[in-house]
C-alpha cells in the first residue's frame, strides 16, 4: 500500500472512530428497559467478547424453586435418580456416584455459588464421559 494511500485510510479510520455512536430507536431503548423490568439484566461472555444479556423472570422462578427443593432434606433425597434424567451423560454414573454428585450439586446451591455449580457439572460431566468411554482421563 503507498503512503497517500495509508495516510487516506488512517485518516478515515481516526474519523470514523471520533464520531459518536449511533442513537438507538427509542421503541429499542422502551423494549429493553421493558425486558429488563421482567428479568435480570446481567453480563455474559460470548467467544471472548462480554455482551449484555437478560435473564427472564421464569428462569429465576426455576432456579428459586430448585434452590428452595435442595434446601429440603425430603426433596434432595429424590435429587440422584433426577439426574439421570436432566443430563443425559450421568446415565453412565452408578448409583454411589449419583449420590455423591447430588450431595455435591446440593452444597453448591445450597451455599448460593454458581461458580460452584458450574465446577460441580463440568467435574461429574467429566467422569461420566471417562465411565463411559468418551473420554481418557
Amino acid at each position: 500500500m503507498s503512503r497517500s494511500k495509508l495516510r487516506g485510510w488512517v485518516c478515515d479510520y481516526a474519523e470514523r472512530m471520533a464520531e459518536s455512536p449511533p442513537e438507538l430507536p427509542a421503541d429499542t431503548l422502551v423494549s429493553a428497559i421493558d425486558n429488563a423490568r421482567r428479568g435480570v439484566v446481567t453480563h455474559i461472555t460470548i467467544k471472548g467478547e462480554r455482551v449484555g444479556a437478560i435473564v427472564s423472570g421464569s428462569t429465576l422462578a426455576m432456579s428459586q424453586l430448585l434452590a428452595a427443593l435442595l434446601t429440603s432434606e425430603m426433596a434432595a433425597s429424590a435429587l440422584p435418580a433426577a439426574l439421570s434424567a436432566a443430563f443425559s451423560w450421568a446415565s453412565s454414573l452408578p448409583d454411589d456416584h449419583l449420590k455423591a454428585f447430588a450431595g455435591e450439586l446440593r452444597a453448591a446451591v445450597v451455599a448460593e455459588s454458581p461458580q460452584r455449580v458450574e465446577t460441580v457439572l463440568l467435574d461429574w460431566q467429566a467422569v461420566a464421559e471417562v465411565r463411559a468411554g468418551e473420554r481418557s482421563t
